[in-house]
């Protein structure tokens, strides 16, 4: 069974994309090669163009928003500099060129989508760096803040490290704001602690508006009672076939 305290492990399609564009850059410097840029001393871009290959590739294998924007930049320079060999300069390979033409404009669409986009912006979207696995659940959650308002909202996933709730239009939260959480799941006792909001996403195509709540200061009776209602989600998870399988 699949631990909810277990860290889980990076997608294996950044090892992939990052390493496809450390490609890019062995086929820039054969490019180089042939164009005659290492018979003399390279020029100084030439250098820094291909030291930034390694550079984008940590910020695309780290999922950092400066990485997306170098990524982005590097592609737009790759493209139009081949523009300029084959327009300006008239040089031409019937191979070589037209690949890394067709692969910077793969790239660019590729890093352009909104699904690939948004985890370089919105951490909360990076769910191998969360240090408990996520599962989704239906439950009641009541949050109060400081002033003691209290907020009637809807979980929709929850872990042993805190949960993620759904927001009216009506509705609003500030990141790090504390709160006094109470979740009721099913049959079981109320769960009581208190938590902060850790993140706000605003309503998009792929997500609803909602918050990330951290749980903090749980004595050992809650534990215990949060165990329990886990241990119920990832019965209910495998008997719907999803086999404890962590929420994206």
């Amino acid at each position: 069974m699949h631990t909810a305290q277990k860290a889980l492990k990076k997608p294996l399609s950044l090892y992939l994309v990052a390493a496809g564009y450390l490609g890019l850059m062995f086929l820039q410097i054969y490019q180089m090669y042939q164009w005659g840029r290492f018979v003399s001393m390279p020029y100084l871009h030439d250098i820094v163009f291909l030291i930034l290959y390694p550079v984008a590739a940590y910020g695309i294998f780290k999922v950092r928003k400066w990485g997306w924007y170098l990524v982005v930049g590097h592609l737009l320079f790759l493209l139009m500099g081949n523009l300029v060999l084959l327009v300006q300069y008239r040089y031409y390979d019937p191979v070589l060129l037209p690949m890394l033409i067709a692969l910077a404009v793969f790239f660019l669409w590729f890093f352009l989508r909104k699904s690939v986009r948004s985890p370089f912006h919105n951490p909360a979207l990076r769910w191998w760096e969360r240090q408990h696995a996520r599962f989704g659940a239906t439950f009641k959650v009541t949050l109060r803040n400081a002033r003691s308002e209290a907020l009637n909202v809807d979980g929709v996933n929850l872990s042993a490290g805190g949960c993620f709730v759904k927001l009216d239009d009506d509705q609003n939260m500030t990141k790090h704001e504390p709160v006094e959480v109470e979740l009721q799941y099913d049959d079981f006792d109320p769960f009581h602690v208190k938590g902060h909001v850790t993140w706000v996403t605003p309503r998009s195509e792929l997500n609803p508006k909602g918050a990330g709540i951290a749980f903090v200061h749980a004595n050992r009776q809650n534990r215990a009672l949060l165990r329990a209602i886990l241990r119920a989600v990832q019965a209910r998870w495998v008997e719907s076939g999803a086999h404890g399988a962590p929420v994206a």
